[in-house]
């Protein structure tokens, strides 16, 4: 697989068929999510993969990845998943208080 050639060697990276399971049961998520429910297929893929990978992909790896996705789905235009409240007061206490990035 691509990414597998790509990417840094991390022991947390999963590329196998378990992962891939994953991936579509989060993709089955969005699409029952009646906010997604007209969504097209690439775009809800896309945003699936970036959704449930991105948390786990070091900071180097991140642009390498998007970039990946972006080269599967190029005419894709997956939104970003809007911030819960809490995910807001969370970057908010730990870019103000702490003088970490958020991420």
């Amino acid at each position: 697989m691509l990414s597998r050639e790509l990417l840094s060697k991390q022991r947390h990276y999963d590329w196998g068929l378990r992962a891939v399971k994953s991936v579509l049961r989060q993709a089955g998520k969005l699409k029952r999510d009646p906010e997604n429910e007209k969504m097209q297929e690439d775009p809800l893929l896309k945003r699936a993969l970036r959704d449930f990978n991105i948390p786990k992909i070091v900071t180097d790896d991140k642009p390498i990845f998007i970039r990946l996705i972006e080269d599967l789905f190029p005419n894709a235009k997956a939104e970003d998943k809007k911030p819960s409240k809490l995910t807001k007061v969370c970057e908010k206490v730990t870019k103000n208080t702490m003088g970490l990035i958020p991420e």
